[in-house]
């Protein structure tokens, strides 16, 4: 008897309990409809069906394409990294909100700020940081990997 109820609920709850997602709806042959195929990586599989939780993922970062604002770009040498580490230093004081990256690039030492995801918003901080300080090469830089914070 017992067996007989494991197997009863098994064959009943188990396809109840069944994930269904959007992409297993859409492959679901129907009558009088075409066929839908679809080719996804399986990262992709087990993120669907997920419920965003903002207190799980708060200070995350996950990285993109996007742009940055190049405040400096000198040379290989001691004077060109004390120029970008003033210029980092500067944007961090007066504007703290603003992500500073101060590096050597080869060949050259160089500050950029920002991570922004559309060229309207890099431009307007640009004019911002032109307006507050004299950068003499002050530009926008595209297709650069961004950090965003969820």
């Amino acid at each position: 008897m017992k067996k007989l109820c494991v197997l009863l609920i098994t064959f009943v709850c188990l396809p109840l309990m069944a994930q269904d997602n959007i992409v297993d709806r859409l492959e679901q042959p129907v009558s009088g409809q075409g066929v839908i195929t679809i080719h996804q990586d399986a990262r992709l599989d087990a993120l669907l069906g997920l419920v965003y939780n903002p207190e799980l993922s708060r200070g995350k970062k996950i990285q993109t394409i996007g742009y940055r604002i190049q405040i400096y770009a000198g040379g290989n040498t001691r004077y060109a990294k004390e120029e970008a580490q003033k210029a980092a230093q500067y944007v961090k004081k007066n504007y703290p909100e603003i992500p500073v990256y101060a590096e050597f690039v080869a060949p050259r030492w160089v500050c950029r700020v920002g991570d922004y995801k559309t060229i309207e918003e890099a431009d307007q901080v640009m004019r911002m940081l032109k307006k507050s300080r004299n950068f003499k090469e002050i530009a926008i830089l595209p297709n650069q990997l961004i950090n965003i914070t969820l």
